[in-house]
This record gives structure tokens, sequence and C-alpha cells, in this order.
């Protein structure tokens, strides 16, 4: 799962770098490029949120162990963040600034909370989960709905930097960290669980309700910003809970399939797990590719078609990559990094 939404978040990465002709946006193609990129956050975070949940359970609750455990990955992942801002930075035609919090200061952040609520059971972390998803509309004046894209990846000082990582940037801890509690709850009650399946029930027919109230009010139904039901920046309770549907759906899916197949499932699903597993090594190493493609490109906008082929290319690469890296080059990796540093604090 970790594998499919790493790739998939190289190919939403990908489509937005290319510069693509205008007369293309409302090609299906184009349709089927952003279906894709609104889930690939979604998944990524999800998946992410199942192997932190997995790590911390099997650390011995005491203050030595968190603190060799997150710390590391917090003070790395923070890092890790900066040098992806400076790789792709607005002034060499990229999205970010040098201190715009993302998914990876999400994660940090998150590796810092997990130790806090992760003996609150099933039950505290749904309701904390359910809690973070409605945060869009309880807080709907404080979520940044009409900010621009560079009032967005900018922040003034401390205060506005905690206020972007809060609730107004690219991936808020509201209502972001739900999708991390999403992952730890489905570690725990299982991919094909009756719970897992009544609760895609619940989002199908939550979605169907969404696009039947999108067609009666002559309202978008999706849109990465602006008026929608369904909004990305920032991201609309509504997109929350269909996203959810969609991920669940997905590990339902996935589960199924293995337990079908069983060691067929293997060779066919196995090519994903080094993706998976190096999932920040490809996240930061696209982003290298990326940054240099936009500082020298200066030639014509792509045709969809050529756009399209690119796009699959750079993002199936990186699962051969995945790999050979791990294999070749896993200790030097910035997977490796936070095992280092994570053993060295725990002795």
């Amino acid at each position: 799962m970790k594998g499919i939404a790493i790739v998939c978040m190289v190919q939403v990465h990908t489509a937005a770098a290319l510069p693509v002709e205008s007369s293309s946006v409302d090609h299906p193609l184009a349709f089927l490029a952003a279906a894709i990129g609104g889930m690939a956050a979604p998944l990524f975070v999800t998946a992410s949120g199942y192997g932190i949940h997995i790590s911390a359970s099997n650390r011995e609750r005491t203050g030595r162990e968190w603190v060799s455990w997150a710390v590391p990955r917090a003070t790395l992942l923070f890092l890790f963040q900066i040098v992806i801002n400076l790789l792709f930075h607005v002034d060499r035609g990229g999205s970010f600034n040098t201190e715009t919090p993302g998914v990876l200061t999400l994660f940090a952040a998150s590796s810092l909370i997990i130790p806090l609520v992760i003996g609150r059971g099933v039950t505290g972390r749904a309701a904390f989960m359910i809690l973070l998803v409605i945060c869009p509309t309880l807080f709907s004046g404080h979520t940044g709905a009409d900010m621009t894209w560079t009032e967005r990846v900018s922040s003034d000082g401390l205060t506005e930097w905690v206020q972007r990582l809060l609730l107004d940037g690219t991936y808020p801890l509201m209502p972001w960290f739900s999708y991390v509690l999403l992952g730890g709850l489905l570690a725990e009650i299982g991919g094909n669980s009756g719970v897992a399946r009544a609760t895609v029930g619940f989002g199908m027919v939550f979605t169907l309700l969404t696009i039947v109230f999108s067609w009666n009010q002559g309202v978008n139904w999706a849109l990465t910003e602006g008026v929608a039901v369904l909004t990305f920046f920032p991201a609309s309770t509504a997109f929350v809970i269909v996203s959810m549907s969609i991920v669940i759906l997905v590990k339902v899916l996935l589960s199924r399939v293995e337990e079908k197949l069983g060691s067929e499932a293997s060779p066919i699903l196995g090519h994903l797990e080094s993706a998976g597993r190096m999932s920040l090594t490809v996240y930061v190493g696209h982003f290298v590719i990326l940054g240099l493609f936009v500082a020298y490109y200066r030639g014509e906008d792509f045709a969809l078609l050529g756009s399209l082929v690119v796009t699959l290319v750079h993002a199936m690469a990186w699962i051969p990559i995945a790999s050979y890296y791990q294999v070749k080059f896993g200790p030097y990796s910035p997977e490796g990094m936070i095992r280092a540093f994570s053993s060295r604090l725990s002795k």
C-alpha cells in the first residue's frame, strides 16, 4: 500500500511540474491525473501512519525508549523537509519556500504526538480521529480557504509557521493527523474486518450524497482549491471522509488479494515492497529530479500525451530504483540514517 502511495505521489508531483498546454485542462486524462493526485497524499499519510503505529507499538513505553524512537524521526524529517524545500524552491521554479511545513513536517510532528495517544485504545483514538476530521468545519474561518498558494507556503516568523503546521499550511495537523490515526487503526482492526467493510459502505453512500448535493446546488464537486464540496487546499471535512473511505477500500481490496492468492501475491505485489520500504528515499530523490527540471527546462509546453508518458515513466522508474538502492545503499538512505540515529540514542 505504501509502495502504491509513493508512486502516486511521484506521479502527481511530476504532472504538476510539467508545463502542459492549457487546452488540455478539461481532457479526461487530465481528470484521471487529478483524481490520482487527490488520493496520493491520503494513501501516503495513512500508510505511513500504519508503519508509525507498528513501529511505536514495538517499543517499550519508557521515557528513554520513546526519546530514542521519536527524536531521530522528528529531527531528520524536519531537516529533510527543508532539503526538499530548497530542492523545489520557488526562486528556482518550484513551489515551496525554505520554511514551508509539508508532509514530512506532518510526519515529524506525528512522531512526537504518537507516544501521547497510542495507549488510548482503539475507541479513544477513533474518537480523536473523528474530532480531527470535523476540524475543518469547526474551524472553517481559520483554515485559509481564501489564501493564495504563495501565502500558504510562506510564514513570517515562528507564530505563522506554527499556524501553517496546525491549521492552514499544505498538510496541517488538523485534519491530516487523522490519516495517521487511521493507519494505526487499520493496523489493529485489519484491512478485511467487518468494521473496515462497513466503513467503506458508509463512505460510498456519503460520497454519492456529496455528488448529489453538488449537482443540486450547482457547485463543483471537487477542486484542488476554490469553491467546491471537496477541496484539497484546505482539506474539507467532506474530502477527508471521501478520501478515507477510498483508502480503506484500497486496504480491503489488497487484503483480499493477499488472502486469495497467498504466496502467489508476492511476485505480483512484491515489486512495490521496496518502494514502500524506501518511500522517504524516493520522496526526497524525486524532488532532486524535479528540482533540476524546473530550474533548467525552458522549452515549450508538453502536449497532454507527452506529459502522460513522461509522468508515468518517471513514476514507475522509482520502483526498480528503490529496489536497487535498498540492496546496494540501504544504510546510506534517509531510512538508514533514522535507524542509525535511533540506535545510538537507545544505547
